[in-house]
């Protein structure tokens, strides 16, 4: 592997994963909030993961060849700092050939395509987030701000030179589109009260779809983690080997090596860290484990260790195969069984509950000192 395409590939994940990625927040705020995820909340956090994720996809996406990154070329004009270049060059299309030839210009295109790439951004992240507009406007030209800086510095010096330039005029027509998706959130919240859900006491077992996302954001960041691992691994094998590709790098134990690290990061250390013994994906949906026989102990540590292996370990073994039928088994066993527990949960001797429902359980009537020593401080 290349320095070029270790490069490229360390590009893809570490800027269009980690601008949906950033949204888990929200995601948990908005949980945590309607004590719920369903009906509009999750149409909203949905539609912001997706704007989050074309956001990505515009940023990277299409990604160079070796011949585009010729510096002795010349390459792009990487920085464009003339504030409202865009709309002189409008006024002279204008002037020169007509309306007609104006709006079916590239130019005029590319402005409408960057105020509307921004306004489901706007919008959903208003919904989910329910931040004052302000709060928003601010985060998305942050946003928009973030992607020019990372053309117009070649992706913080991954590649020689920049393929996409840095245009502030981008910025300025972002944060339009993020200040017209505000202002429709607005408008369509005051006028459908289904847009503003009532918050619920979130005392009963957590759904299918809630657990799922659970396992979802557990799944993309361990993804993410690993593909980090790898590359970065990789690129520093290349570096060592002189970047020469014609000398393949020990791929295959640095796959493993990447896998092994991941898994034990989010199925063991992340979880052993956390008082209440929750994954990732689950303290982000407000849920946490309990032991199979108790409505408010947590796991011990060997059944967390059997919950990573279970997990995990199908991952590590075979990603393309044994890790996605580890994942729909305990789907299976969750839709099947009557009290919705996976093939993790009862290998584990764990159920999965929402927190507010755990803080909510009385204490042990037996004065069981060790019960209390374990119940969650929330």
């Amino acid at each position: 592997m290349s320095l070029y395409y270790s490069s490229a590939m360390l590009t893809v994940f570490a800027t269009a994963a980690l601008i949906p990625l950033a949204t888990i927040p929200v995601l948990a705020a908005t949980v945590r909030r309607y004590g719920r995820l369903r009906g509009w909340p999750l149409f909203a956090a949905a539609g912001l993961l997706a704007s989050a994720v074309a956001l990505a996809a515009f940023t990277v996406f299409p990604l160079p060849t070796e011949a585009d990154l010729l510096c002795s070329a010349g390459g792009v004009q990487s920085w464009q700092l003339d504030l409202g270049h865009s709309l002189d060059e409008l006024r002279a299309l204008n002037a020169g050939l007509g309306a007609t030839a104006t709006l079916t210009s590239f130019t005029f295109w590319q402005l409408a395509a960057n105020v509307a790439l921004f306004v489901p951004f706007g919008f959903f992240l208003h919904q989910a987030a329910r931040w004052p507009a302000i709060a928003v406007v601010a985060t998305s030209f942050m946003v928009s701000a973030m992607i020019e800086l990372s053309q117009g510095t070649a992706f913080f010096g991954l590649y020689p030179c920049p393929y996409r330039r840095f245009d502030i005029d981008d910025i300025v027509t972002n944060t339009t589109g993020a200040i017209l998706g505000v202002i429709a959130s607005a408008i369509i919240g005051a006028i459908f009260s289904f847009t503003r859900p009532s918050p619920e006491p979130d005392l009963g077992p957590p759904g299918r779809i809630r657990r799922a996302v659970a396992v979802g954001v557990d799944l993309a960041v361990g993804f993410v983690l690993l593909s980090a691992i790898e590359i970065g691994a990789v690129m520093v094998w290349d570096i060592a080997l002189g970047g020469d590709p014609s000398r393949e790098p020990a791929s295959a134990t640095l796959t493993m090596a990447a896998r092994i690290a991941s898994a034990t990061t989010m199925g063991l250390l992340i979880p052993l860290l956390r008082r209440d013994r929750a994954t990732l994906g689950q303290a982000v949906m407000n849920l946490a484990p309990v032991r199979e026989d108790s409505h408010g102990r947590r796991p011990r540590g060997w059944s967390v260790v059997v919950r990573g292996l279970v997990r995990w370990l199908p991952w590590v073994v075979s990603p393309a195969v044994a890790g996605p039928l580890m994942v729909m088994a305990d789907g299976a066993s969750a839709i099947v069984r009557g009290d919705r527990r996976s093939i993790t949960a009862l290998a584990s001797a764990s159920r999965v509950r929402s927190v507010p429902s755990i803080a909510a359980t009385p204490h042990d009537p037996t004065g069981d000192q060790a019960f209390h020593a374990d119940r969650y401080d929330r």
